[in-house]
């Protein structure tokens, strides 16, 4: 720190350093040069003749063997099999949106989430296999998809609004899972008993 005029004066080399240009030769001098490496060649030389006589490489080869190949392997082509898979699966959702009618216990989000959401509502047995049947969807299947899959429910008592610094109401909701109120002696499906 301080002002440049309480710092000594730096001086320059006038000679440059011992290691400077260390890694690449004088004027005079010449770089050492590598042995040739031997070419390919259409033809036999002196080399390919030398290196064909080596005797660990004939050693090794003899311990190899004869090739055995076996006649009967089939060619896989994995990525061409997932991209057929990927093609066929394409085509088949496409085909299947331009039906007038989903197949059976397939259906589009918006319609999940209503099956969903009537769902929480059944107290019968009856009225989850009605519901069901109203979206085209075995009772078991939706029972097993209920399983992992719920629509949103919030918790009413947790709503928290306020107002920010910048004039902006906020508002907070803790969101829960919600089962049917079905009534029987089985759990709930999704309460994990």
């Amino acid at each position: 720190m301080g002002s440049a005029a309480s710092k000594p004066a730096r001086k320059l080399a006038r000679a440059p350093p011992a290691w400077a240009g260390a890694r690449t030769p004088n004027v005079g001098e010449q770089a050492p040069t590598r042995p040739a490496m031997p070419h390919a060649s259409e033809t036999k030389n002196d080399a390919i003749e030398r290196d064909s006589k080596d005797p660990d490489f004939l050693a090794n080869l003899s311990k190899l063997g004869q090739v055995k190949v076996d006649h009967h392997m089939q060619t896989v082509r994995p990525a061409a099999n997932q991209a057929q898979r990927l093609f066929q699966s394409r085509l088949q959702s496409e085909e299947q949106a331009r039906s007038a009618r989903p197949p059976r216990n397939h259906l589009v989000a918006s319609s999940l989430l209503d099956l969903l959401d009537e769902r929480k509502f059944a107290t019968r047995p009856q009225e989850l296999t009605e519901i069901a049947k109203k979206y085209d969807m075995d009772v078991e299947k939706l029972e097993r998809l209920a399983r992992y899959v719920n629509s949103v429910s919030v918790q009413e008592d947790s709503v928290k609004r306020w107002v920010d610094e910048e004039g902006v109401e906020r508002v907070t909701m803790l969101a829960t899972w919600v089962n049917p109120r079905v009534q029987e002696d089985r759990p709930l499906v999704g309460s994990g008993h």
